[in-house]
């Protein structure tokens, strides 16, 4: 599904007489661009949208006709399987994305609307999209691996996202792809709204230990640690998720700032 059909969704909930839809979370998922990115709780961002959530051709249609073709053919079978194919999914949307980007670059870039919101979510969107360039440059989600850039440095990054550097049109295209996945997303929301239906959230425990929150502030967190699950009818042996645990005391010291924004 894509942001688009919690419409149809709202409408069929007001139909039926009910209040609320629960999605599960939907944040960026795509650490290794494999089926194991569809587990919803390893979010590589707890702010950014997962791309795969995207519809295409709210965004623009594509001018080369041959490479629409192909690419809505390629839908088409997607569409057609029985059970989702995870990375079919994700390889077509990044093709269709990137090639949106190449044709609408200039006009999104001038565009008022999209430099207010980078304005407005530049602490979290500027280092976020720069962690997915450096994720494909590095072939690796772990940070630890990236050589100089294994400790994040804000000046480093603030460079990396200028629009004269030599990354900007792969940093570029993940903030073009944000910037429409949240007017998206916005667009379904507002219509929930007027139709009377809540749409109810979902948030993981815990972060995921390669993402973008632990590279920009590991003290945050004690990366040294794992959560989980006690033992229970389900898991009799308990359940390790990996996570890191918080650290409360750092975060007491200015406010809990992370939690609030």
């Amino acid at each position: 599904g894509e942001f688009a059909d919690i419409k149809p969704m709202v409408d069929w909930a007001k139909c039926t007489g009910q209040k609320l839809v629960q999605i599960l979370p939907i944040n960026d998922t795509l650490a290794t661009h494999t089926w194991i990115d569809s587990y919803p709780y390893s979010a590589i961002s707890v702010f950014a949208l997962n791309p795969i959530y995207v519809n295409p051709d709210l965004i623009a249609e594509l001018q080369d006709a041959s490479t629409l073709l192909d690419l809505r053919q390629e839908a088409k079978r997607l569409n057609s399987l029985e059970v989702v194919d995870f990375e079919g999914v994700v390889a077509l949307k990044m093709r269709w994305l990137k090639r949106l980007y190449e044709q609408e670059k200039e006009h999104f870039e001038g565009d008022k609307a999209f430099k207010a919101f980078l304005d407005t979510h530049k602490d979290w969107l500027t280092p976020y999209a720069v962690f997915c360039t450096l994720r494909d440059q590095y072939k690796t989600v772990d940070f630890r691996n990236w050589g100089e850039h294994s400790v994040y440095n804000a000046d480093q990054i603030a460079d990396m996202a200028k629009p004269n550097s030599a990354t900007y049109d792969q940093v570029g295209f993940h903030l073009f792809v944000q910037w429409h996945l949240h007017q998206q997303l916005m667009d379904a929301a507002e219509y929930a709204r007027e139709q009377g239906v809540v749409l109810k959230g979902d948030i993981p425990i815990g972060i995921y230990r390669h993402s973008v929150d632990a590279w920009v502030a590991p003290h945050l967190y004690n990366m040294d640690g794992q959560a989980g699950a006690p033992p229970d009818d389900f898991a009799v042996a308990g359940q390790n998720w990996r996570f890191p645990t918080y650290n409360w005391e750092e975060m007491a010291k200015d406010g809990y700032g992370w939690w609030k924004q």
